[in-house]
């Protein structure tokens, strides 16, 4: 006998699944979304757009090898209050200024870039 959809639908997230596929779920604003479909063509000039999941998929490796190499980068130095090894995750220093875990965190810290001339 035949499978229904749902069957066959159930058997498919199964073998996802047990691939280590996981299917996240969350909103972007329909500006963010146009700016991913934009930049799917963009980056694929001629050719076929990346699928959005593939490109969110680059950006998501591209910034764990940038954050990475921060880690690296920032292992070099230490926290000028407690003289831990940096990043600082946890320090009972915390809130004193010469401690990095207080502010020095926004170097670590995902920010937007706009490169848009000043007015």
């Amino acid at each position: 006998m035949a499978k229904s959809p749902a069957e066959r639908k159930a058997a498919q997230r199964k073998r996802q699944r047990e691939a280590g596929l996981v299917t996240p779920q969350w909103q972007v604003e329909a500006e963010e979304h146009e700016m991913i479909k934009r930049n799917c063509a963009l980056r694929r000039p001629g050719r076929e757009p990346y699928d959005e999941s593939e490109y969110i998929q680059m950006l998501i490796r591209n910034d764990d090898a940038r954050l990475k190499r921060e880690i690296a980068k920032l292992s070099k130095r230490c926290c000028g209050k407690c003289g831990e090894q940096l990043p600082v995750t946890e320090c009972c220093l915390s809130g004193a200024a010469e401690c990095w875990n207080t502010k020095g965190w926004h170097e670590l810290k995902l920010t937007t870039v706009d490169k848009s001339p000043s007015k």
